[in-house]
Protein backbone atom coordinates (compact mmCIF):
# COMPACT_ATOMS: atom_id res chain seq x y z
CA UNK A 1 0.00 0.00 0.00
CA UNK A 2 3.00 2.32 0.81
CA UNK A 3 4.74 1.26 -2.31
CA UNK A 4 1.37 2.37 -4.44
CA UNK A 5 1.05 5.39 -2.83
CA UNK A 6 4.71 6.35 -3.87
CA UNK A 7 4.38 5.38 -7.23
CA UNK A 8 1.38 8.05 -7.74
CA UNK A 9 3.15 10.72 -5.83
CA UNK A 10 6.08 10.05 -7.94
CA UNK A 11 4.02 10.42 -11.04
CA UNK A 12 2.29 13.27 -10.12
CA UNK A 13 5.29 15.09 -9.40
CA UNK A 14 7.16 14.33 -13.16
CA UNK A 15 3.29 15.11 -14.86
CA UNK A 16 3.82 18.82 -13.14
CA UNK A 17 7.26 19.16 -13.35
CA UNK A 18 6.51 18.35 -17.39
CA UNK A 19 3.56 21.06 -17.13
CA UNK A 20 5.92 23.56 -15.90
CA UNK A 21 8.39 22.95 -18.73
CA UNK A 22 5.76 23.10 -21.73
CA UNK A 23 4.74 26.45 -20.36
CA UNK A 24 7.74 27.97 -20.82
CA UNK A 25 8.78 26.66 -24.21
CA UNK A 26 7.45 29.70 -26.99
CA UNK A 27 6.76 29.14 -30.74
CA UNK A 28 9.07 31.74 -32.60
CA UNK A 29 7.19 32.76 -35.71
CA UNK A 30 9.52 33.33 -38.88
CA UNK A 31 9.57 36.89 -40.68
CA UNK A 32 8.44 37.56 -44.07
CA UNK A 33 11.44 38.08 -46.47
CA UNK A 34 12.33 41.50 -47.61
CA UNK A 35 14.23 41.70 -51.47
CA UNK A 36 16.88 44.40 -51.58
CA UNK A 37 16.34 46.67 -54.74
CA UNK A 38 16.97 49.84 -55.80
CA UNK A 39 14.48 52.38 -57.05
CA UNK A 40 14.38 55.10 -59.70
CA UNK A 41 11.35 56.62 -61.63
CA UNK A 42 11.26 57.20 -65.48
CA UNK A 43 14.52 59.02 -66.71
CA UNK A 44 13.85 61.89 -69.22
CA UNK A 45 17.14 61.33 -71.86
CA UNK A 46 18.15 61.73 -75.06
CA UNK A 47 17.44 58.32 -77.52
CA UNK A 48 19.01 57.65 -80.49
CA UNK A 49 18.35 54.57 -83.13
CA UNK A 50 22.05 54.09 -84.54
CA UNK A 51 23.37 51.84 -87.19
CA UNK A 52 27.57 50.84 -86.29
CA UNK A 53 29.27 51.01 -89.16
CA UNK A 54 33.30 51.42 -90.13
CA UNK A 55 34.24 53.05 -93.41
CA UNK A 56 37.84 54.76 -94.20
CA UNK A 57 39.46 58.23 -94.34
CA UNK A 58 39.74 59.63 -97.97
CA UNK A 59 40.90 63.16 -99.02
CA UNK A 60 37.99 64.70 -100.97
CA UNK A 61 40.65 66.73 -103.42
CA UNK A 62 43.55 64.19 -104.57
CA UNK A 63 45.39 63.80 -107.72
CA UNK A 64 48.38 62.27 -109.12
CA UNK A 65 49.91 64.59 -111.31
CA UNK A 66 52.16 63.39 -114.30
CA UNK A 67 53.93 65.05 -117.13
CA UNK A 68 52.37 66.83 -119.98
CA UNK A 69 54.93 66.85 -122.56
CA UNK A 70 58.14 64.38 -122.76
CA UNK A 71 62.26 66.10 -121.45
CA UNK A 72 64.19 66.31 -118.96
CA UNK A 73 63.16 67.02 -115.34
CA UNK A 74 65.28 70.16 -114.39
CA UNK A 75 63.36 71.33 -111.39
CA UNK A 76 61.98 69.10 -108.78
CA UNK A 77 61.43 71.53 -106.46
CA UNK A 78 59.45 69.22 -103.28
CA UNK A 79 59.89 65.54 -101.46
CA UNK A 80 57.29 63.67 -99.61
CA UNK A 81 55.91 64.99 -97.05
CA UNK A 82 55.87 68.98 -97.99
CA UNK A 83 53.01 70.72 -97.83
CA UNK A 84 52.11 73.63 -101.34
CA UNK A 85 50.07 76.30 -101.77
CA UNK A 86 47.38 76.09 -104.89
CA UNK A 87 49.83 77.93 -107.49
CA UNK A 88 53.29 76.63 -106.18
CA UNK A 89 55.73 75.72 -108.91
CA UNK A 90 55.93 71.98 -108.54
CA UNK A 91 58.31 70.68 -110.93
CA UNK A 92 59.42 71.86 -114.45
CA UNK A 93 60.48 70.27 -117.54
CA UNK A 94 63.86 71.46 -119.85
CA UNK A 95 62.64 75.09 -121.26
CA UNK A 96 65.03 75.67 -123.41
CA UNK A 97 64.01 74.06 -126.71
CA UNK A 98 60.20 75.20 -126.05
CA UNK A 99 61.18 78.73 -125.96
CA UNK A 100 63.15 78.14 -128.83
CA UNK A 101 60.05 76.48 -130.74
CA UNK A 102 57.85 79.41 -129.58
CA UNK A 103 59.84 81.77 -131.12
CA UNK A 104 60.15 79.76 -134.63
CA UNK A 105 56.38 80.00 -134.23
CA UNK A 106 56.37 83.73 -133.50
CA UNK A 107 58.65 84.31 -137.10
CA UNK A 108 56.87 81.78 -138.96
CA UNK A 109 54.04 84.03 -138.52
CA UNK A 110 55.52 87.30 -139.54
CA UNK A 111 56.58 85.28 -142.81
CA UNK A 112 52.72 84.17 -143.25
CA UNK A 113 51.67 87.25 -142.49
CA UNK A 114 53.78 89.01 -145.61
CA UNK A 115 52.69 86.30 -147.85
CA UNK A 116 49.28 87.25 -147.23
CA UNK A 117 50.02 90.71 -147.69
CA UNK A 118 51.59 90.10 -151.01
CA UNK A 119 49.02 87.97 -152.11
CA UNK A 120 46.39 90.57 -151.57
CA UNK A 121 48.65 93.48 -153.48
CA UNK A 122 48.42 90.27 -156.13
CA UNK A 123 45.01 90.16 -156.48
CA UNK A 124 44.59 94.10 -156.84
CA UNK A 125 47.22 93.87 -159.86
CA UNK A 126 45.41 91.20 -161.33
CA UNK A 127 42.49 92.92 -160.74
CA UNK A 128 43.75 96.18 -162.83
CA UNK A 129 44.94 93.84 -165.60
CA UNK A 130 41.76 92.27 -165.82
CA UNK A 131 40.14 95.81 -166.26
CA UNK A 132 42.06 96.94 -168.70
CA UNK A 133 41.78 93.29 -170.48
CA UNK A 134 38.17 94.00 -170.68
CA UNK A 135 38.35 97.13 -172.23
CA UNK A 136 40.54 95.86 -175.18
CA UNK A 137 38.62 92.94 -175.63
CA UNK A 138 35.15 95.17 -176.15
CA UNK A 139 37.11 97.68 -178.69
CA UNK A 140 38.29 95.09 -180.57
CA UNK A 141 34.90 93.43 -180.06
CA UNK A 142 33.16 96.53 -181.62
CA UNK A 143 36.08 96.52 -184.37
CA UNK A 144 35.99 93.14 -185.43
CA UNK A 145 32.21 93.33 -186.35
CA UNK A 146 32.37 96.18 -188.30
CA UNK A 147 35.21 94.37 -189.86
CA UNK A 148 37.77 96.79 -189.22
CA UNK A 149 40.38 94.52 -187.60
CA UNK A 150 41.41 90.82 -188.36
CA UNK A 151 39.97 87.32 -186.83
CA UNK A 152 43.74 86.67 -185.37
CA UNK A 153 44.11 90.11 -183.79
CA UNK A 154 40.48 89.91 -182.31
CA UNK A 155 41.56 86.80 -180.96
CA UNK A 156 44.44 87.68 -179.59
CA UNK A 157 42.36 90.48 -176.89
CA UNK A 158 39.98 87.82 -177.32
CA UNK A 159 42.71 85.20 -174.93
CA UNK A 160 44.21 88.09 -172.83
CA UNK A 161 40.75 88.79 -171.59
CA UNK A 162 40.53 85.49 -170.60
CA UNK A 163 43.95 85.18 -169.06
CA UNK A 164 43.32 88.18 -166.91
CA UNK A 165 39.97 86.33 -165.64
CA UNK A 166 42.22 83.68 -164.73
CA UNK A 167 44.92 85.53 -163.25
CA UNK A 168 42.09 87.06 -160.56
CA UNK A 169 41.00 83.78 -159.60
CA UNK A 170 44.66 82.73 -158.94
CA UNK A 171 45.13 85.88 -156.89
CA UNK A 172 41.90 85.26 -155.18
CA UNK A 173 43.01 81.41 -153.92
CA UNK A 174 46.96 82.22 -153.36
CA UNK A 175 44.77 84.62 -150.65
CA UNK A 176 42.33 81.96 -149.27
CA UNK A 177 46.06 79.74 -149.08
CA UNK A 178 48.03 81.97 -146.94
CA UNK A 179 45.14 83.05 -145.05
CA UNK A 180 45.12 79.27 -144.15
CA UNK A 181 48.56 79.37 -143.68
CA UNK A 182 48.80 82.07 -141.28
CA UNK A 183 45.90 80.69 -139.15
CA UNK A 184 48.01 77.11 -138.99
CA UNK A 185 50.93 79.28 -138.37
CA UNK A 186 48.91 80.90 -135.17
CA UNK A 187 47.67 77.65 -134.23
CA UNK A 188 51.48 76.16 -134.30
CA UNK A 189 51.86 79.18 -131.68
CA UNK A 190 49.43 78.69 -129.54
CA UNK A 191 50.83 74.69 -129.17
CA UNK A 192 53.75 75.84 -128.60
CA UNK A 193 52.95 78.20 -126.11
CA UNK A 194 51.34 76.00 -124.14
CA UNK A 195 53.81 73.23 -124.29
CA UNK A 196 55.86 75.58 -122.68
CA UNK A 197 53.52 76.62 -120.01
CA UNK A 198 52.58 73.14 -118.83
CA UNK A 199 56.60 72.53 -118.76
CA UNK A 200 55.95 74.05 -115.55
CA UNK A 201 53.27 72.25 -113.12
CA UNK A 202 52.02 73.93 -110.20
CA UNK A 203 49.18 72.86 -107.11
CA UNK A 204 46.44 72.39 -108.18
CA UNK A 205 45.40 73.30 -104.92
CA UNK A 206 46.33 72.87 -101.16
CA UNK A 207 48.32 70.23 -100.55
CA UNK A 208 50.79 67.88 -99.34
CA UNK A 209 53.03 65.52 -101.15
CA UNK A 210 52.29 61.85 -100.60
CA UNK A 211 54.58 60.31 -102.79
CA UNK A 212 57.16 60.99 -105.28
CA UNK A 213 58.05 58.91 -108.18
CA UNK A 214 61.04 60.70 -110.17
CA UNK A 215 63.83 62.09 -109.31
CA UNK A 216 65.46 65.44 -110.40
CA UNK A 217 67.18 65.34 -114.12
CA UNK A 218 65.64 62.25 -114.96
CA UNK A 219 63.75 62.35 -118.56
CA UNK A 220 60.41 61.33 -118.51
CA UNK A 221 57.61 61.02 -121.20
CA UNK A 222 54.04 62.72 -121.79
CA UNK A 223 51.68 61.21 -119.31
CA UNK A 224 54.33 59.80 -116.83
CA UNK A 225 53.73 60.06 -112.94
CA UNK A 226 55.84 62.07 -110.46
CA UNK A 227 53.67 63.15 -108.03
CA UNK A 228 50.90 62.33 -105.76
CA UNK A 229 49.29 64.80 -104.21
CA UNK A 230 46.42 65.33 -101.73
CA UNK A 231 44.56 67.96 -99.47
CA UNK A 232 44.41 66.41 -95.81
CA UNK A 233 42.23 69.43 -94.51
CA UNK A 234 39.07 68.43 -96.36
CA UNK A 235 38.80 64.73 -95.66
CA UNK A 236 35.26 62.29 -95.68
CA UNK A 237 34.92 58.65 -94.67
CA UNK A 238 33.40 56.73 -97.08
CA UNK A 239 31.48 53.45 -96.38
CA UNK A 240 28.87 50.74 -97.44
CA UNK A 241 26.04 50.10 -95.15
CA UNK A 242 22.69 47.59 -95.93
CA UNK A 243 20.34 48.19 -98.55
CA UNK A 244 17.76 48.28 -95.46
CA UNK A 245 18.16 51.37 -94.32
CA UNK A 246 18.58 53.17 -98.04
CA UNK A 247 15.10 54.91 -97.25
CA UNK A 248 16.24 56.22 -93.67
CA UNK A 249 19.23 58.12 -94.85
CA UNK A 250 18.70 61.41 -96.14
CA UNK A 251 21.91 63.39 -97.08
CA UNK A 252 22.37 66.23 -95.57
CA UNK A 253 20.49 65.84 -92.65
CA UNK A 254 21.23 62.10 -91.31
CA UNK A 255 23.62 63.07 -88.27
CA UNK A 256 27.26 60.72 -88.01
CA UNK A 257 29.10 60.64 -84.83
CA UNK A 258 32.74 59.93 -84.92
CA UNK A 259 34.99 57.52 -83.10
CA UNK A 260 38.54 56.00 -83.40
CA UNK A 261 39.64 53.29 -80.98
CA UNK A 262 36.75 54.11 -79.18
CA UNK A 263 36.97 57.67 -78.41
CA UNK A 264 34.46 60.31 -79.56
CA UNK A 265 35.69 62.67 -82.35
CA UNK A 266 33.10 64.95 -82.63
CA UNK A 267 29.80 65.03 -85.45
CA UNK A 268 29.17 65.58 -88.79
CA UNK A 269 26.09 64.46 -91.16
CA UNK A 270 25.84 62.07 -94.36
CA UNK A 271 27.03 64.25 -97.64
CA UNK A 272 26.37 61.79 -100.36
CA UNK A 273 24.23 58.63 -100.70
CA UNK A 274 24.65 56.88 -104.23
CA UNK A 275 21.82 56.81 -106.06
CA UNK A 276 22.00 53.02 -106.50
CA UNK A 277 22.33 49.60 -104.58
CA UNK A 278 24.84 46.97 -105.32
CA UNK A 279 22.50 44.29 -106.32
CA UNK A 280 25.33 41.85 -105.58
CA UNK A 281 26.24 42.76 -101.96
CA UNK A 282 22.95 44.65 -101.25
CA UNK A 283 25.17 47.41 -99.71
CA UNK A 284 24.84 51.10 -100.79
CA UNK A 285 27.96 53.45 -100.32
CA UNK A 286 28.12 56.71 -98.09
CA UNK A 287 30.03 59.22 -97.71
CA UNK A 288 30.43 61.84 -94.54
CA UNK A 289 32.43 65.04 -95.04
CA UNK A 290 34.45 65.46 -91.58
CA UNK A 291 34.35 68.44 -89.96
CA UNK A 292 36.78 70.84 -88.67
CA UNK A 293 38.23 69.70 -85.39
CA UNK A 294 37.72 66.33 -85.93
CA UNK A 295 41.60 65.05 -85.86
CA UNK A 296 41.75 61.83 -88.89
CA UNK A 297 43.91 61.42 -91.23
CA UNK A 298 43.82 59.80 -94.68
CA UNK A 299 43.81 55.75 -94.96
CA UNK A 300 42.83 55.38 -91.50
CA UNK A 301 39.58 53.05 -90.36
CA UNK A 302 37.03 54.95 -88.39
CA UNK A 303 34.08 53.84 -86.45
CA UNK A 304 31.05 55.86 -87.36
CA UNK A 305 27.15 55.85 -85.74
CA UNK A 306 24.66 57.07 -87.95
CA UNK A 307 22.52 58.12 -86.46
CA UNK A 308 18.95 57.60 -88.05
CA UNK A 309 16.08 58.98 -85.31
CA UNK A 310 16.87 61.07 -82.30
CA UNK A 311 14.64 62.10 -79.68
CA UNK A 312 13.88 63.07 -76.33
CA UNK A 313 11.87 60.28 -73.81
CA UNK A 314 11.41 58.71 -70.62
CA UNK A 315 13.54 55.56 -70.57
CA UNK A 316 14.74 53.47 -68.01
CA UNK A 317 17.54 50.88 -67.75
CA UNK A 318 17.13 47.84 -70.01
CA UNK A 319 17.84 45.58 -67.56
CA UNK A 320 14.43 46.81 -65.58
CA UNK A 321 12.25 45.29 -68.48
CA UNK A 322 11.50 41.80 -68.58
CA UNK A 323 10.52 39.74 -70.76
CA UNK A 324 7.51 37.39 -70.61
CA UNK A 325 4.81 35.12 -72.39
CA UNK A 326 4.06 36.44 -75.75
CA UNK A 327 6.93 38.94 -76.20
CA UNK A 328 5.15 41.18 -73.41
CA UNK A 329 7.91 43.54 -71.19
CA UNK A 330 6.65 44.34 -67.57
CA UNK A 331 8.48 46.29 -64.84
CA UNK A 332 7.92 46.68 -61.18
CA UNK A 333 7.31 49.35 -59.16
CA UNK A 334 6.95 49.74 -55.35
CA UNK A 335 3.65 50.81 -53.79
CA UNK A 336 2.85 52.99 -50.71
CA UNK A 337 3.32 49.42 -48.44
CA UNK A 338 6.37 48.63 -50.54
CA UNK A 339 4.98 45.75 -51.97
CA UNK A 340 5.65 45.33 -55.80
CA UNK A 341 3.24 45.75 -58.57
CA UNK A 342 4.35 44.88 -62.36
CA UNK A 343 2.88 46.96 -65.03
CA UNK A 344 2.86 46.21 -68.58
CA UNK A 345 5.44 48.47 -70.71
CA UNK A 346 5.97 49.31 -74.65
CA UNK A 347 9.62 49.03 -75.41
CA UNK A 348 10.81 51.94 -77.80
CA UNK A 349 14.73 52.66 -78.53
CA UNK A 350 17.29 50.74 -76.65
CA UNK A 351 20.15 53.54 -76.48
CA UNK A 352 23.20 51.65 -74.95
CA UNK A 353 21.77 50.89 -71.22
CA UNK A 354 18.57 52.81 -71.26
CA UNK A 355 15.36 51.19 -73.05
CA UNK A 356 12.67 54.18 -74.18
CA UNK A 357 9.59 53.31 -72.36
CA UNK A 358 6.64 54.60 -75.49
CA UNK A 359 4.16 54.29 -72.89
CA UNK A 360 5.56 56.37 -70.07
CA UNK A 361 2.70 59.22 -69.89
CA UNK A 362 0.80 56.54 -67.97
CA UNK A 363 4.02 55.55 -65.53
CA UNK A 364 5.50 59.37 -64.66
CA UNK A 365 4.21 58.79 -60.80
CA UNK A 366 5.92 55.42 -59.82
CA UNK A 367 9.16 54.47 -59.01
CA UNK A 368 10.01 51.09 -60.39
CA UNK A 369 13.02 48.68 -59.44
CA UNK A 370 16.10 48.73 -61.38
CA UNK A 371 18.11 46.34 -60.01
CA UNK A 372 17.25 43.07 -58.22
CA UNK A 373 13.96 42.96 -59.94
CA UNK A 374 15.18 38.83 -60.77
CA UNK A 375 13.92 37.85 -57.31
CA UNK A 376 10.48 40.00 -57.18
CA UNK A 377 7.01 38.79 -57.55
CA UNK A 378 3.79 40.52 -57.57
CA UNK A 379 3.11 41.50 -53.61
CA UNK A 380 6.94 40.67 -53.01
CA UNK A 381 8.20 42.99 -50.09
CA UNK A 382 10.66 45.47 -51.30
CA UNK A 383 13.61 46.39 -48.80
CA UNK A 384 15.06 50.12 -50.93
CA UNK A 385 18.72 50.20 -50.88
CA UNK A 386 20.93 53.16 -52.34
CA UNK A 387 22.77 52.21 -56.01
CA UNK A 388 26.32 51.35 -55.81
Amino acid sequence: MKNSSNVWICALLAGLVAAGGCAKKETKKIGEREIRVTIEPLQKRIFRQQIPVQGTVWPVEYATISAKISGTLELLKVDEGDTRKKGDTLFGIDRQILKNQVTVREDEIKVKTAELESARIALKTAEISKRKAELDYERFLRLWQSKATSQAEFESYETAHKKAEMDVRSAKAAIINAEAQLKQAESNLTIARKNLDDSVIRAPFDCIVTDKYIEENEYVTAGQNILKLENQKRLEVICYISAVYYEDVIPGKTPVSFAVDGEGKGRGVVTYKAPSIDPESRTFKLKILVPDGVSLVSGMLCNLSLILTEKEAYGLPADALLLRANDRYIVYAIDANKRAKSFDVVRGIVDGKYCEVVNAQELLKERFVVTGQTFVNNGSLLREVKAE
